[in-house]
């Protein structure tokens, strides 16, 4: 199955609400997990496509390294001989180097992801069994502290390359997390259902994402009635780690493009140094 292919499910017999009537939110009834995560589970599988084989100083020259490696493009410093495919069309073709880059101790440390997953507790007041979604999850970074955060929930982790998915599968075996569902995603779409995500979480991947006024709309209808989108995506200029300047869309065109999209800024947390942590609602329409 190719990263823009995809089956086609019908979620309507577990959208209906969380206690089987129109129009619950997703944290109305604790039972609604028992039940869906299941169906989530084999749906994750069947889609998961074939199997493939706080920093508070400058950056460690190791992570500015790594976060070079992420972002030099899909063939450079590539021979054929050694290069593996990659669908991930911003990152390098060897997958096992990107991968194992993507989980590093240097790179974890900088992304914070206990003190994110405390973040949307604290802001978004999450209950046990919300539905959290990771879009472009990797091999699972954020994953370990989402799952605890909602233990009567779940959280779906969609990337467009299968091997970033067997990693997670990996960690996830490790650790014994059972509330985590791989996804495989489309260039064009993460493949969430409808009305379901408490919280759509989106790390350091805004900016490989193409037609985003388009992509962002879409993902307006998989937000429960009272979710939220959560940004975390590197700030304007040359950075020690993190994409060129060039490849990086400037925070202002990025609120330009999420307001056209039907969002507004709901809080600007001050939580890392070389990224902005945000939280975006829905825009409310007045009559």
């Amino acid at each position: 199955m190719n990263g823009g292919e995809w089956e086609q499910h019908d979620y309507s017999p577990c959208l209906r609400g969380r206690n089987g009537n129109p129009g619950k939110t997703p944290n109305s009834d604790m039972k609604f997990t028992t039940s869906l995560l299941p169906l989530l589970l084999l749906f994750g599988t069947a889609c998961a496509g074939p199997r493939a084989s706080e920093a508070t100083s400058p950056a460690p020259a190791a992570l500015s390294e790594s976060a070079t490696v992420a972002h030099e493009g899909p063939h450079a410093q590539e021979s054929p001989a050694t290069a593996t495919t990659n669908r991930d069309l911003h990152g390098p073709a060897d997958t096992e180097r990107y991968i194992a880059m993507l989980g590093s101790e240097g790179r974890v440390k900088q992304l914070k992801p206990e003190l994110v997953a405390e973040k949307l507790r604290e802001r978004l007041q999450l209950r046990p069994n919300a539905v959290i979604a990771d879009i472009g999850c990797g091999p699972g970074v954020f994953e370990w502290p989402f799952a605890a955060l909602v233990p009567e929930g779940f959280v779906l982790a969609t990337d467009v390359e299968p091997a970033q998915l067997d990693a997670l599968r990996a960690g996830l075996a490790e650790r014994g997390i059972e509330n985590v569902v791989p996804v495989l995603a489309s260039y064009e779409t993460p493949h969430l259902p409808p009305g379901l995500c408490d919280v759509i979480f989106i790390a350091d991947t805004y900016h490989h994402i193409e037609d985003r006024v388009v992509y962002f709309q879409r993902l307006r209808k998989s937000l429960s009635e009272d979710g939220a989108l959560v940004l975390l995506e590197f700030k304007d200029g040359e950075l020690p780690i993190g994409p060129p300047a060039a490849h990086k869309v400037l925070l202002v065109d990025r609120h330009a493009e999420l307001a056209a999209a039907g969002y507004e800024l709901h809080e600007s947390l001050g939580t890392h140094i070389w990224q902005d942590l945000e939280i975006w609602r829905r825009t409310r329409i007045t009559r």
